[in-house]
């Protein structure tokens, strides 16, 4: 049986879009500051969780966020719905990184 496998890449401000968004809506989710993604790297001591430095450059302020991969998931897959990218529902959805890209790969 013929087995699907796409990546779904996204930049640093579409990534930065998809998880404002989501953290605004969850209750308990790190809020992020304004300004834009300088950085995305796994954690060093937990490979489940990813490390999200931002900058904002107009204020000089300077934060760091982590968030879980499925949290991140989560905000890429509602993303896609956003902008009418289909995504299958009973596919597996992983986080990968890629130097300044974020990739949302889907496998079924």
């Amino acid at each position: 049986m013929p087995r699907e496998d796409r990546r779904v890449i996204f930049d640093m401000g579409e990534t930065y879009n998809a998880l404002y968004k989501l953290s605004l809506k969850q209750d308990g989710a790190p809020t992020m500051i304004p300004g834009a993604i300088q950085k995305i790297e796994e954690d060093g001591l937990d490979a489940n969780k990813i490390n999200i430095y931002l900058v904002n450059p107009q204020e000089g302020d300077k934060a760091m966020v982590t968030y879980s991969r499925d949290f991140i998931a989560a905000a890429l897959m509602m993303y896609c719905r956003g902008v009418g990218i289909p995504l299958p529902r009973k596919a597996s959805k992983t986080v990968m990184l890629d130097g300044d890209r974020t990739i949302l790969r889907v496998q079924c």
